[in-house]
């Protein structure tokens, strides 16, 4: 039971030389746990999904990541998971843990099919870590996210790390989302203030305005954003944003729409 690499040669380069100029050496020992990183393909998102990897726990040797669904309508507040025991990467097949939770469906189309989780395998298979995978499209309530935090806490180990998949606000009429008007570029600073504090209050574990004030709008990961924070605050972690880009700002084709990007940290503190 293997997960396939569906996405390689398309989202991120197939071969295993060409993804260690994306992944680099990782040699790096920070105290990094867990994480919101983007999941678009690696060309707009691969600097920022590598400066986690290299400044992560040494301690850390499994992977739980948490996606969106963007192939597949789901049931509110559950965990779709799979059986798969592998997963293939560049740097070769990784172990893989079923997830179970008491709020799980097992369905391996909708793991197998996600690219907001494949994103993150060269890194992993180029570290040798074991990965576990969940997608869930919606929570409905703060007390939903704290209540799978709990249970996903229960299912994990001291060695264990999260990391919830999300792009931020896509904008543009590409998006169906144009609340600060339809020129692109008077737009992006106001995107980017926006999703500077949905980032902050993420890392703050401040769920409750987080899911008052974003919820509705485009942050494709937002749910799995709050359940990593929930994580986080029960672990007792010290919380903190990274880097934030927007597709504009790498590639300055956002005539009809662009993707905002943003990474929140969470670590040991460091009393321990």
């Amino acid at each position: 039971m293997e997960r396939k690499a569906v996405f390689r040669g398309t989202w991120y380069p197939a071969s295993a030389e060409e993804c260690l100029i994306i992944t680099g050496e990782q040699k790096g020992n920070g105290r990094l746990r867990n994480a919101v990183l983007p999941h678009a393909g690696l060309y707009y998102s691969g600097s920022m999904i590598r400066e986690y990897f290299s400044s992560i726990d040494r301690e850390i040797e499994r992977i739980i990541i948490l996606s969106p669904s963007h192939y597949f309508r789901l049931r509110p507040d559950t965990l779709y998971v799979s059986a798969f025991t592998l997963s293939e990467t560049p740097f070769g097949s990784v172990r893989t843990i079923p997830l179970d939770t008491e709020v799980s469906i097992e369905d391996d189309r909708v793991i197998q099919a996600e690219h907001g989780l494949e994103m993150f395998l060269p890194f992993i298979g180029k570290r040798k870590l074991s990965v576990s995978y969940g997608v869930i499209s919606r929570i409905t309530s703060p007390t939903a996210a704290s209540c799978i935090a709990e249970r996903l806490i229960k299912a994990s180990g001291s060695r264990t790390a999260f990391i919830a998949s999300s792009d931020f606000t896509h904008y543009g009429p590409r998006f169906n989302y144009t609340p600060f008007g339809c020129d692109m570029h008077a737009a992006h600073d106001r995107v980017v203030k926006s999703d500077c504090e949905a980032a902050a209050l993420l890392a703050a574990s401040e769920t409750e305005k987080v899911f008052r004030k974003f919820s509705e709008g485009t942050i494709c990961g937002i749910a799995p954003a709050m359940i990593v924070s929930e994580v986080s605050k029960q672990m007792k972690l010290e919380g903190m944003t990274g880097s934030r880009t927007t597709s504009m700002d790498i590639s300055d084709d956002g005539d009809t729409g662009f993707v905002s990007y943003q990474t929140v940290y969470w670590r040991k503190s460091d009393g321990e």
